[in-house]
């Protein structure tokens, strides 16, 4: 059940037995999807993923143009896909998603009248601001952010710090005024933030066009291809399908393709993007790769391989019949179950998560 000490990899047991490791997800000889702790205390870099269509056409491109996979140039490592659900464990800030254009548009209205002349020429350009003279339907709006994005994204340094310097200031001035509407504070607030986490970084000015998304402990948000985000501070528990396929798009000195990104992104509008758990602790996500439980308070449950079993807070204890005996687990430590295991039981005293792989009824299901 638990490699500790075994000298062993994860990846190495799969690899010598995927069907008692994996069962029926044998097929590719590699766990499904991944889990992690994340912790940020400052923002993670703004990105999107690949759909599993353009995954695979972009690893087979990349490798028949001889770039080696550890390249810094390279785009896509692995040819899937990567969505992936956010559970906090803390209260959690993350950036998720293009905010409806009609709400941008006030936004940059505050902005300008805040100060922000030099937002002006992109604001009036694109429909955007107080001077809009069009209200964009769902179509026209993804559009004119494709439109944006490009233009701020390819914007010469000299002429972004003269832009940001503008903008900025604006932020100073409605994050100091208590008649502000909060989501324009905390928009404002979290552009300050990032300027001086990552100074002069285009992703300063693409965090005003996403939703400002902060969760309470329990609380997730599922981010599907496409939809461009970033962490900006929290702990919680993520899980996502097996891939490390990130096209990013600012708040990094890595590399960043343009013309890549644009093709991957998804600038349609993200709402209500807010997830609970149901009743029995499961979180609803519309891939087949991955499911994820959480016992908040504790108790015994039944786990059926593969899985891993996670603690978060308190003691858990992992037992089957044909595991190599029990196995205790602290906070921070997790256990793995084979698809070949017989009955096992988690009982814990506080917080853990059962991740599995999810079915394959779960990829017809919609999401935003």
């Amino acid at each position: 059940c638990d490699l500790v000490d075994t000298g062993e990899t994860l990846e190495q047991r799969i690899t010598e037995d995927p069907v008692g490791q994996l069962g029926h997800a044998a097929g590719a000889n590699r766990l499904p999807f991944l889990l992690k702790l994340l912790a940020a205390d400052r923002a993670l870099s703004l990105q999107a993923h690949p759909t599993l269509e353009q995954a695979k056409i972009g690893y087979a491109r990349e490798n028949a143009a001889g770039i080696a996979l550890d390249s810094a140039q390279r785009n896509y490592k692995d040819d899937n896909h990567k969505p992936e659900l956010i559970v906090a464990l803390t209260p959690f800030e993350a950036l998720a998603g293009f905010r409806p254009v009609d709400r941008t548009q006030k936004l940059f209205a505050a902005l300008l009248e805040a100060g922000a002349t030099e937002l002006d020429r992109y604001s009036s350009l694109l429909g955007l601001g107080r001077d809009a003279a069009v209200q964009p339907d769902d179509s026209s709006g993804a559009e004119l952010l494709r439109v944006l994005v490009t233009t701020w994204i390819t914007l010469p340094a000299a002429r972004r710090e003269i832009l940001l310097s503008s903008v900025l200031g604006a932020c100073h001035v409605l994050t100091a005024d208590s008649g502000t509407p909060s989501w324009t504070s905390d928009a404002a607030a979290a552009a300050l933030d990032l300027s001086e986490q990552y100074p002069g970084d285009p992703g300063v000015l693409i965090s005003l066009l996403l939703n400002h998304v902060v969760l309470a402990p329990g609380e997730a948000i599922f981010l599907s291809a496409g939809k461009l985000h970033a962490y900006l501070k929290g702990t919680g528990v993520e899980i996502m399908a097996n891939s490390d396929n990130v096209l990013r798009g600012g708040l990094t000195s890595k590399h960043i393709d343009v013309p890549e990104l644009m093709k991957v992104m998804d600038f349609s509008a993200s709402e209500n993007q807010v997830r609970t758990a149901r009743a029995d602790g499961t979180y609803d996500v519309p891939v087949p790769e991955f499911g994820l439980r959480v016992l908040p308070d504790g108790g015994s449950v039944d786990v059926e391989g593969p899985a891993i079993v996670l603690v978060t807070d308190g003691d858990c204890t992992v037992s089957g019949q044909h595991l190599d005996g029990e196995t205790a687990l602290r906070s921070g430590q997790a256990a793995w179950v084979p698809a070949d295991a017989d009955r096992v039981i988690a009982t814990g005293t506080g917080k853990f998560f059962i991740a599995m792989v999810g079915t394959p009824e779960a990829a017809g299901e919609s999401v935003d």
